[in-house]
């Protein structure tokens, strides 16, 4: 079974218009990040991966971590200890859930970069796209650290925060563009096909970064807005050079934004675990 990390948000007086945090439309409900029992299996026994297993009800429910986009398991005789015959909730390790999060944090950013070379690639020829996105990102007004020495300086809350508020923000435009997409009549399959993963595994993300959250900061639960995606009739247009310019906006602006969710729950993990 798929695992699914399903919330918060980054106030500023400077931003657009803004949504109060809570599950979107298109976010799950249920959490598949409060799981007990789970384990991780021996790194060894299976070529330096560590893999997640989730008994729930009796049942094996196997969750993934994310590499080289398979789903593997891992049998219930290779359990680790800690959580082996212990009755009710079996928490994961903070370090586990770090070590999901950044894998996630980090594909979702490689499958954004190759969907924007993807497009530029097909789409970009003789078009002057880059003039008509300069600072045109609908998260453009967020503060955030300018730079990752300034990123390393920032407290971990507020990383948190931004982390939280930009996973919120990409939530309908990636529904947008993947419903797009889906019924455009030649679309690329492979641009599809990531713009589905990442829109999944932003889910994902989101819902484990909220659960780390609370693991580290428990009392803190702010319902803070975050800024809102208004693109939907430029990335729906007939008219071709309207819309184009509307994916490859979207595209540069969520691999740039991606980046820095990878960045920040790096920095986040060095603080709270090993690196």
């Amino acid at each position: 079974m798929v695992a699914r990390f399903s919330s918060l948000g980054i106030p500023h007086h400077r931003f657009p218009p803004f949504s109060p945090v809570g599950p979107s439309p298109h976010q799950q409900q249920s959490s598949s990040w409060d799981f007990s029992p789970i384990l991780m299996a021996p790194a060894s026994s299976h070529r330096g991966h560590q893999w997640i297993c989730d008994l729930v009800r009796g049942s094996c429910l196997l969750l993934l971590l994310v590499v080289s986009n398979l789903l593997l398991c891992q049998g219930v005789e290779d359990y680790a200890p800690y959580c082996k015959n212990q009755p009710g909730n079996c928490r994961i390790p903070l370090q586990s859930l770090f070590e999901r999060a950044t894998l996630v944090a980090s594909n979702n950013y490689r499958l954004a970069r190759e969907m924007f070379n993807e497009f530029n690639k097909q789409y970009g020829e003789g078009k002057n796209f880059t003039s008509k996105v300069i600072n045109s990102c609908h998260t453009k007004f967020m503060t955030t650290p300018t730079d990752k020495e300034a990123a390393a300086n920032t407290e971990d809350e507020a990383l948190f925060r931004l982390v939280i508020s930009l996973l919120h923000s990409w939530d309908e435009p990636l529904h947008q563009a993947v419903t797009e997409l889906l019924h455009r009549n030649g679309a690329s399959p492979d641009i599809l096909a990531r713009a589905k993963e990442i829109e999944d595994k932003a889910k994902v993300l989101l819902e484990g970064v909220e659960m780390i959250q609370k693991r580290v900061h428990p009392g803190e639960k702010k319902n803070e807005p975050y800024p809102v995606w208004s693109e939907k009739s430029s990335l729906t247009a007939d008219d071709e050079d309207v819309r184009q310019t509307a994916f490859y906006r979207m595209f540069h602006c969520l691999q740039r934004d991606l980046s820095k969710i990878s960045t920040y729950i790096n920095l986040l993990k060095c603080r709270f675990t090993p690196c």
